[in-house]
């Protein structure tokens, strides 16, 4: 460990010189004894701290979001890539996550005109919503169908400043305690 964190070694080097020892050396004894005491302390911490669990909690439920956002996008054949060929596949996957970013970019374009175009009053609070929500939202996008975006449908469109953000002069109150 010491020559772990002195950098006298690499991790690759400890875990191939371990894996090439029995399971019975005393230093994988040593290891596999410490990675338990580690659980035991977090699942410890974990039973006990009720922020820490509601921070996992939030964590996860962002993950499985983040994973029924790529199944709405990629709805196509079940969800499936039906293609044989390695470069056809990596092309359907380049395609879906291209769809992804746009949908989090419009997402990010739309709260930030949002949040400047929010009474300096309640910028703040507007702010503090953000920041506790994700742009990983698709609910509002139509993702089948027909897209029209001819003068006429995109007339009362919403239109972003690109310069607006960096004229815009922020001045967020004291950080709170969290």
């Amino acid at each position: 460990m010491v020559s772990l964190k002195q950098k006298h070694v690499t991790a690759s080097a400890v875990l191939r010189r371990l894996n090439s020892y029995s399971q019975q050396h005393p230093v994988y004894l040593a290891l596999r004894e410490l990675s338990r005491g580690v659980r035991i302390e977090f699942l410890l911490r974990y039973v006990d701290d009720q922020d820490l669990r509601k921070r996992i909690d939030d964590q996860l439920d962002k993950l499985e979001s983040t994973h029924s956002f790529a199944r709405a996008v990629f709805y196509g054949q079940n969800g499936q890539i039906p293609y044989a060929d390695k470069e056809e596949q990596r092309v359907a996957d380049a395609c879906k996550r291209l769809v992804q970013n746009v949908i989090v970019c419009w997402n990010c374009l739309y709260l930030k005109q949002y949040l400047l175009q929010a009474p300096a009053a309640e910028r703040q609070s507007v702010a503090d919503a953000i920041a506790a929500s994700s742009p990983v939202s698709w609910q509002h996008i139509n993702l089948h169908g027909e897209f029209d975006f001819s003068d006429e449908a995109l007339k009362d469109s919403l239109r972003f400043d690109v310069e607006a953000p960096f004229a815009f002069n922020w001045a967020p109150q004291a950080a709170r305690p969290v």
